[in-house]
């Protein structure tokens, strides 16, 4: 019933976009791309991530205004001898887009140590892109629809997704007084405190009087972790060389 709706208010706006002419629907386009893009891109940037709102606008703006030239490729008249057959397929240029994306995605991509951000940003830029193709072959409706999914993707379910207990991993080198069975103590330590110890290696200093242990370890509870460490800073019999995230 509702998609039945859905579609005659669609098909009336197409109607009242119709009458604005080539030039003022082609501008409507780049307007409602701007808007689209905006939408998105302010999401990234109030979450300070590397392609924020400038990025995503001149992404979907681009996209869009890379479909509306297409779009008049095909529909122009080109002249050529008789017998000559001209095929134009206003999809390749879209097939490009989606492409180059790809590459602008990749620059948001950050590794920092074993881990890698920027992927869901770079997803984001992709999105982005497509609602542009659509929002410039006159896909008004399924844009503004697109829009909400990405920022329903973004935010809402960015919020639940932090909630969820997520397993992460820290590499820790301490030093402590070598002695016989110093190593399994230590690991026997971290496990009471409710770490995974997935791995460990040690290494004398050279005055042979210490060991500095390496342990990666596993846990979900950050908080936990945080205040382990703060125990490690005070207990005498270790010593916390570092501490880095996986």
């Amino acid at each position: 019933m509702w998609l039945a709706s859905v579609d005659q208010y669609s098909s009336a706006f197409d109607l009242w976009a119709a009458s604005l002419g080539l030039t003022g629907e082609a501008l409507l386009r780049l307007l409602l791309a701007t808007l689209a893009g905006g939408l998105i891109g302010l999401e990234r940037e109030l979450r300070g991530r590397e392609a924020g709102f400038r990025t995503n606008i001149l992404v979907c703006v681009g996209s869009c205004l890379t479909m509306v030239v297409s779009l008049q490729f095909a529909l122009r008249h080109w002249p050529h001898e008789q017998g000559v057959n001209i095929n134009i397929d206003p999809a390749r240029i879209a097939y490009g887009i989606m492409t180059g994306i790809g590459f602008l995605g990749a620059g948001t991509i950050i590794q920092q140590g074993g881990s890698i951000r920027g992927l869901t940003t770079a997803a984001a830029m992709w999105c982005v892109a497509a609602i542009g193709l659509a929002v410039g072959f006159g896909m008004y409706y399924i844009a503004f629809l697109a829009v909400v999914i990405v920022l329903m993707a973004l935010w809402i379910l960015g919020y639940f997704e932090g909630r969820v207990p997520k397993l992460r991993y820290r590499i820790m080198t301490i030093r402590r007084k070598w002695e016989v069975g110093c190593i399994a103590h230590t690991v026997a330590d971290f496990k009471r405190a409710q770490f995974d110890v997935l791995d460990v290696s040690f290494e004398r200093t050279p005055d042979l009087r210490y060991a500095d242990i390496s342990l990666k370890i596993a846990f979900t509870n950050k908080e936990q972790y945080f205040t382990f460490e703060r125990h490690l800073e005070g207990d005498t019999q270790y010593h916390l060389l570092s501490a880095r995230e996986l």
